[in-house]
């Protein structure tokens, strides 16, 4: 009857530890799987997918999420320097000369590589995260094979999308529209830097790629291409201009000299031969007196402007314009002080055609 005591002491004794047990064996359940570098070793086999793995506890003044985030994010960051640092250049270095038809005038060479850094983001990768006493569990994991099949639909979509500006450049060059015509040659810069990442991710994930398979020499003719339109277009807007401009009877070229001066500030080169050119203006200008006054002499200079559009010669703007002046001096030199001022008003209109 004594021993009563010492059993109901031993019976609770073993259900303590019963529960401690199973609570610890709850606990050890309710960790994720891939906490264990076995079983993702296991699970995730190399041959077939990337993984990342990072834990740290939570930083003071740090919100639960904020650490998952950043936890998360260092996962990710393992995972792609496993394709980033094995990432020494997709390729010996493409390089063609650039040439006009007649002579070299540019060389420029075309180059994939991806600099080694964690910033490169990639494409398809799965995130998960468990936080436990504090302490943020990161694990990041993809699919070699289906980040392969993302790069190379990337890789071909990103060859279109330059195909087709190129494509539009060249039909605006064929319309002398030469500024529009830069601005869409130069929206292909872009997708080149996307080509040349697409091109480091895949080389790196399967060696048996080839250059044919990463598009080196098409990429590399396309780049050389925008280059070369680049070069061709940096002579900018080709203006004929041809002034008729009177001075009470003497010739003078001040409208011409003014003009010149401002589209020459604009991107604009100027021709002798009309066939070359890609605008056509022609003014015709004269001088008036009108009249004097508080020992101020007044003159007006007129201005007749016509634009025309190559190739086709198209008459696309006309307009007159008037310019008074003053002078002390003379009726000429009020006209001579006009004469400079009426450039300004031309050069604004004429500017509207050409950089639009």
């Amino acid at each position: 009857m004594k021993t009563k005591p010492y059993r109901i002491q031993l019976n609770i004794l073993i259900v303590i530890l019963f529960i401690a047990f199973s609570s610890f064996e709850t606990n050890a359940q309710n960790d994720p799987s891939w906490m264990m570098d076995s079983w993702r070793s296991e699970q995730y086999p190399s041959n077939v997918y990337l993984t990342g793995f990072a834990q740290d506890g939570i930083n003071k003044n740090e919100s639960k999420a904020e650490a998952i985030g950043r936890v998360t994010a260092m996962a990710r960051g393992n995972l792609s320097e496993q394709i980033i640092s094995s990432i020494k250049s997709v390729s010996d270095s493409y390089s063609q000369s650039v040439s006009d038809g007649k002579s070299e005038t540019v060389k420029e060479t075309f180059k994939s590589e991806i600099q080694v850094s964690t910033d490169v983001e990639i494409n398809g990768v799965n995130l998960e995260s468990y936080v436990k006493n504090n302490t943020v569990y990161g694990f990041a994991y993809a699919n070699k094979y289906e980040i392969i099949g993302y790069y190379k639909a990337n890789l071909n979509m990103n060859i279109q999308q330059i195909e087709g500006h190129i494509q539009t450049a060249k039909e605006l060059e064929q319309k002398r529209e030469k500024v529009k015509a830069k601005d869409e040659f130069n929206k292909t810069l872009p997708f080149f830097d996307e080509i040349q990442k697409a091109q480091g991710i895949l080389s790196a994930l399967d060696k048996n790629l080839s250059d044919a398979d990463l598009k080196m020499e098409k990429t590399m003719n396309l780049y050389n291409e925008v280059i070369q339109a680049n070069a061709r277009l940096e002579q900018g807007v080709l203006v004929y201009l041809a002034t008729e401009e009177d001075l009470f009877g003497e010739k003078v070229i001040a409208i011409e000299n003014g003009l010149k001066a401002i589209l020459a500030e604009n991107n604009c080169s100027f021709t002798k031969n009309e066939a070359d050119a890609d605008w056509k203006i022609i003014i015709e200008a004269a001088s008036r007196e009108y009249n004097y006054s508080n020992k101020v002499y007044f003159s007006y200079v007129d201005a007749k402007v016509e634009l025309y559009k190559a190739p086709s010669e198209k008459h696309v703007y006309q307009n007159e314009f008037e310019q008074k002046g003053a002078h002390s001096k003379s009726y000429k030199a009020a006209a001579q002080k006009a004469y400079n001022e009426v450039s300004n008003l031309i050069s604004e209109k004429i500017l509207n055609w050409i950089n639009n």
